[in-house]
């Protein structure tokens, strides 16, 4: 019996287990974010919390909005009768129209980045020779700006004044004015049940605030950090149970906007108060029913181990009587 109820625990889980979630995250400065949940492109309203598809069945993990109000994203999908993966680069205007800017190619997106300043250069990680490259490339140079060694970059982030944050498992690092810096040299966590992700998948976006504080999405602790000016790491805010950080952004009231998924890769996008940016701390309530579902094989083997021990007593009992 207490098999029949670790299974039922252990297929929900891994029944709930999806393809890591998208990134894209993006706000225009004033009243709209676009977010990707890998089928469509969706707008937020932050005045009115209301939201509606943007772009419909694109498949994106990336966004980069410019400063004309430009949206850019990718769309990846596979052709059965070709067996083989491809992709194409849109972009919707400020007016609404969209338009492929790149024709279909094969395989994975590996000519656009889509961390880019103001001046839409793009900054990339390349692997040349065992080595790590960061790039800077216009629509007709590219410049290397450090080569060294490095073990995986992932997710990078680009702030306002161009220094280029990325993700190298388990470690932070900041790129500035030619200067590579760790800020980080174990930023993860671990905390059930999104523990059970891949290291590529426990450590998700990272943006800045005002105050020029760093916060970093831990997807496998279901918590965000934040790393300030001084270099203090410390844990600022964290999910329920079944919900896990991928990405965030500030307002123009400096209210935090988060983008969370939940193992199955349903996104949500969530306004938490500038003034409640802290530990959440309605975490017992929001998981009372995972709380409790997880209870029923504890409660059962409990139950298991005094009804052993009561049927050895009366065996005991029997035997001395006789």
């Amino acid at each position: 019996m207490n098999r029949f109820f670790y299974g039922c625990i252990a297929l929900f889980i891994l029944g709930n287990i999806y393809a890591h979630p998208g990134i894209g995250l993006v706000y225009d400065g004033q009243r709209y974010i676009y977010y990707t949940d890998l089928t469509h492109v969706w707008r937020l309203d932050t005045e009115t919390g209301e939201k509606q598809i943007a772009i419909e069945n694109v498949h994106t993990h990336e966004l980069h909005l410019d400063k004309d109000g430009n949206l850019f994203g990718e769309h990846y999908w596979y052709v059965e009768s070709e067996q083989k993966f491809k992709n194409y680069i849109w972009k919707l205007d400020k007016d609404g129209n969209f338009n492929k800017i790149r024709d279909d190619l094969d395989g994975e997106n590996t000519d656009f980045g889509f961390i880019r300043d103001k001046d839409f250069r793009s900054y990339r990680i390349k692997e040349v020779d065992e080595l790590y490259r960061i790039e800077r490339s216009d629509s007709m140079t590219t410049e290397v700006l450090f080569s060294g060694e490095l073990k995986h970059p992932g997710w990078k982030y680009l702030s306002s004044d161009n220094t280029l944050y990325f993700v190298d498992y388990p470690t932070i690092y900041a790129f500035k004015e030619s200067e590579l810096i760790i800020l980080a040299e174990d930023i993860s966590a671990r905390r059930f049940p999104f523990s059970i992700q891949s290291n590529d998948h426990d450590i998700y976006g990272i943006w800045t605030d005002e105050s020029d504080n760093i916060f970093v999405a831990i997807y496998g602790g279901r918590m965000v950090k934040s790393i300030n000016p001084e270099g203090k790491i410390e844990s600022v805010l964290k999910t329920s149970m079944f919900w896990s950080p991928i990405n965030g952004v500030f307002d123009s009231e400096g209210n935090l906007w988060l983008m969370e998924s939940r193992l199955n890769g349903k996104i949500r996008v969530r306004q938490i108060d500038r003034n409640e940016f802290y530990q959440n701390n309605s975490f017992f309530f929001e998981n009372l029913f995972w709380i409790i579902l997880l209870s029923i094989p504890v409660v059962y083997l409990i139950w298991r181990i005094r009804a052993k021990k009561l049927q050895k007593k009366r065996n005991k009992f029997v035997v001395d009587t006789a």
